[in-house]
C-alpha cells in the first residue's frame, strides 16, 4: 500500500481548487456572452418595432444625425424634409428613432 506524503497531497488538491477556478470564468464568459447577445436581440427588435410604426408627419433622426419631418412612407424607404424645400431619401433601417427635442438617452 502506498501512502502519498503531505506535500504532494497538497499539490494534487491545489491543482483541483485550480482547476475549478477556470471553470467559473468560463461559465461566467458564457454567461456574459449570452447576456450580450439577448440585449443586442432586444435593441434590434425595439429598433424593428420603431422603424415599423413611423408615420408620416413624425419627427425621426438617422443614425448618422439627420432630424427631419417624415413626408412620405413607402415599404423600405422614407422621405424626410430636413429644412425648408429641402427634402431627402433614407432607408427605413437607417432611422435611429423618434425625435424628442431636448430628450437625451
Amino acid at each position: 500500500m502506498q501512502t502519498i506524503s503531505a506535500p504532494v497531497a497538497a499539490v494534487a488538491t491545489h491543482a483541483a481548487g485550480g482547476a475549478s477556478i477556470y471553470w467559473i470564468f468560463f461559465l461566467l464568459l458564457i454567461g456574459m456572452t449570452v447576456w450580450m447577445f439577448w440585449q443586442q436581440s432586444r435593441q434590434q427588435k425595439s429598433r424593428r418595432q420603431i422603424q415599423n410604426t413611423i408615420a408620416k408627419g413624425d419627427r425621426v433622426v438617422t443614425q448618422g444625425g439627420l432630424i427631419g419631418t417624415v413626408e412620405d412612407v413607402k415599404e423600405t424607404e422614407l422621405t424626410l424634409k430636413v429644412a425648408e424645400g429641402v427634402k431627402i431619401r433614407v432607408l427605413k433601417s437607417a432611422i435611429n428613432g423618434k425625435y424628442q427635442q431636448g430628450a437625451s438617452k
